[in-house]
């Protein structure tokens, strides 16, 4: 059974919106799925797309933990029982290597 978390779409897609403008222009764009992460846990999984010069050093430690941070306390997934994941890639990176999940 899914937690009330996922239920609310719109809620969850509003909260990670404001997130990334909060992010401003380090990031280009947040994706998710959701599941069950290796111990069973229901999980959200970020794959975030980071501004080339946001994914170099020695800004991308900056960057990656801000963002982490800002999209949890906006989603308040610990507070709400859901495991959150995060991917990152540069721009660059995800027009180079053509992944579909990150398209």
């Amino acid at each position: 059974m899914a937690p009330a978390f996922f239920l609310n779409t719109r809620k969850l897609k509003a909260g990670i919106a404001r997130a990334a403008k909060a992010l401003g222009r380090d990031v280009i764009r947040i994706d998710y799925d959701r599941g069950l992460d290796v111990m069973g846990n229901e999980s959200i999984f970020f794959k975030i797309v980071l501004a080339d010069h946001a994914s170099r050093q020695p800004k991308i430690r900056e960057v990656a933990q801000r963002a982490a941070l800002t999209l949890m306390n906006e989603l308040q997934t610990d507070e709400n029982g859901v495991h959150a994941y995060f991917n990152f890639r540069s721009e660059s990176e995800v027009a180079q290597i053509h992944d579909p999940a990150w398209a």
